[in-house]
């Protein structure tokens, strides 16, 4: 990996070491839903673990969605 910055590596890339996040495994029919928890109610998707293709192109899988834990519909705002 290249980086080009003015700043040192040493203040850039600082506590990237520690940055341990906690994930939690959803399954649904046909797999599994990586997600990143960020409130009590709300988490961002991570990762798609499925065996049907369509899936991967479901909007509603899309790493990086917000989605609500308690209802599956994408949190409000997003």
């Amino acid at each position: 990996m290249i980086h080009y910055a003015a700043l040192p590596p040493e203040l850039i890339f600082e506590g990237c070491e520690s940055y341990r996040p906690e994930y939690l495994r959803i399954p649904f029919q046909r797999g599994a839903i990586i997600v990143e928890p960020l409130s009590p109610a709300g988490a961002r998707i991570v990762q798609l673990i499925s065996s049907d293709l369509q899936d991967y192109l479901d909007p509603r899988f899309q790493p990086g969605r917000i989605i609500d834990l308690f209802s599956g519909a994408q949190a409000p705002g997003r």
